[in-house]
């Protein structure tokens, strides 16, 4: 497969486009044929090794991607083959990134991809979401008719924040 992958930490001119083997999916994963992957700033400190991390390498990077399920492994049991999911692998924690053509994430790291959403659209969301809906959903519990203070609403998650807080 193509993937762009580093075999060592640095600068961006140590990312490498070329050709890795197919990765297969172990108990719990899902092969995801990658339509779209995104770039965060994380990816970026992690690539030059400013965030102390275990990548095995060579390492694809990237956390953030959306596609089509290609196969799964054992006990995959929230999706099947030819469902569209997206999601933030987290790439950094001992997994292989998502910016390759295949992608193996673990199936708790996948969401399914609503009618309508382009990969370009759910890859580009995925981790600054995911950021904005823990801060608040699960941990502020912003609830309807609140007011939202949001200092700082810009970047990837404070904008995604205001769109939130909004909805």
């Amino acid at each position: 497969m193509k993937a762009a992958y580093i075999e060592e930490t640095g600068g961006p001119e140590k990312i490498i486009f070329g050709e890795l083997p197919d990765p297969s999916p172990g108990a719990g994963e899902v092969l995801v044929q990658v339509g779209a992957a995104s770039v965060n700033p994380i990816d970026t400190y992690v690539r030059g090794g400013m965030v102390p991390a275990e990548l095995p390498m060579p390492f694809v990077v990237g956390s953030d991607l959306a596609g089509t399920v290609a196969t799964v492994g054992e006990g995959v049991t929230r999706f099947q083959p030819g469902d569209r999911v997206w999601g933030a692998n987290q790439g950094g924690h001992g997994r292989q990134g998502t910016s390759a053509e295949l992608a193996c994430v673990g199936q708790e790291w996948l969401h399914s991809t609503p009618k309508g959403v382009s990969d370009e659209d759910a890859a580009a969301v995925a981790l600054v979401g995911i950021t904005a809906h823990i801060g608040m959903v699960l941990r502020a519990k912003v609830q309807e008719g609140e007011t939202v203070f949001v200092n700082g609403g810009s970047g990837g998650v404070g904008s995604m924040v205001v769109q939130m807080a909004k909805a």
